[in-house]
């Protein structure tokens, strides 16, 4: 879904989307998703952040190496349309060792092809690489994934974020998470209830009051800025 500039907008492709039906296939791969998170918090030691202000300190950091990603990007977009499509994602696939069925990376690109395109773009080629990285290493030693340690950081980053918001630890995010952790940040006063709202509101695209790690991980590329014009623009 792209807006007046032609360019993407994933909070827009998100509300599109998740308006409409979810397939089977797609609550079949949310399903493992969520056991995979599940999984990486019971498996993982201390915690990287201990409040919402240590998230966003450490957005700088976290879009610089977002950002490395659109060289990836544009290395297999090959006619340069702003859009890399299966075939493309399979190579990609192959050269950063992520090794996953055809049938999951055909499921992986559906889920993530957001505004239904037929194309994964630069957004959604973020979130459908740190969703594969979660599934491989679920299996495989992380050690061995991706090729690149600087992208492995960002990512473990990124969960260890969803980590933090996810109280009870179940996969999915509710309200009554961002008020705990908003509030965790406010020390003796509590969160205002307006940032509370709209920061969950811009998550819960499908309106049922839970966010998925993917609903999270299309949020917080664009709370560190990296959907906006100069990190889009080929």
């Amino acid at each position: 879904m792209r807006g007046a500039s032609g360019l993407f907008h994933p909070l827009h492709a998100l509300k599109s989307f998740f308006w409409g039906k979810c397939s089977k296939e797609d609550q079949n791969l949310e399903k493992r998703l969520i056991e995979a998170i599940k999984q990486r918090n019971k498996s993982t030691g201390q915690k990287t952040f201990r409040s919402m202000n240590s998230i966003t300190m450490r957005f700088p950091q976290l879009k610089e190496g977002l950002r490395n990603i659109k060289h990836l990007f544009n290395q297999y977009d090959e006619d340069a349309n702003g859009t890399i499509d299966h075939q493309a994602m399979k190579k990609c696939f192959e050269k950063m060792q992520i090794q996953l069925s055809d049938k999951d990376m055909h499921s992986l690109y559906r889920y993530c092809d957001v505004d239904g395109n037929k194309g994964i773009q630069y957004p959604e080629f973020i979130v459908l690489l740190c969703l594969a990285y979660l599934l491989t290493t679920s299996a495989v030693s992380s050690i061995a994934v991706l090729g690149s340690e600087q992208l492995r950081y960002i990512f473990n980053e990124l969960f260890d974020a969803f980590l933090f918001l996810d109280k009870d630890g179940d996969g999915k995010l509710k309200r009554k998470d961002m008020v705990l952790s908003l509030n965790d940040s406010y020390h003796q006063e509590k969160s205002p209830g307006h940032v509370t709202s709209r920061r969950f509101k811009e998550m819960d695209m499908n309106k049922n009051g839970q966010v998925t790690l993917k609903g999270f991980l299309f949020c917080i590329i664009k709370w560190i800025g990296i959907d906006s014009d100069d990190d889009i623009e080929q």
